[in-house]
């Protein structure tokens, strides 16, 4: 997604882009504060992964995300792989350009999604 945004953007925009990124990870509070969310973002990314697949086969739920349904009605068990490779890619993202902003967002979607797990589960009875 960054090469996208890199493609986009005039090259002034780019190397403002780039200084405003290397600006962001020369904070050490901020490096430290993005790769805790990463670490937390993956844990939680893996519990929705395996809270997903504890409620879908106890048949307590559907899949709510019309991408993610298609994807694993298309691609069987490789939804969790092409879910696995986008968290991994967002990541990156987080850790290239740990803004203020970008770790506010990222925060917030990161306590959304764990909403979603501890839902998963008790959707499935586990808790």
């Amino acid at each position: 997604m960054s090469g996208l945004v890199f493609t986009l953007a005039s090259s002034k925009r780019r190397q403002k882009l780039s200084e405003e990124a290397a600006h962001s990870r020369a904070s050490q509070l901020r490096r430290i504060t993005a790769c805790t969310f990463v670490i937390i973002y993956n844990f939680v990314g893996i519990a929705d992964i395996v809270s997903t697949v504890i409620a879908l086969e106890a048949g307590a739920g559907v899949e709510a995300n019309p991408i993610l349904n298609a994807m694993m009605t298309h691609m069987g068990e490789g939804w969790i792989l092409a879910k696995l490779a986008l968290q991994g890619l967002i990541s990156f993202m987080v850790l290239w350009f740990p803004h203020w902003i970008v770790l506010a967002f990222f925060g917030v979607a990161t306590a959304g999604n764990a909403w979603i797990v501890w839902n998963n589960f008790s959707i499935a009875g586990v808790v």
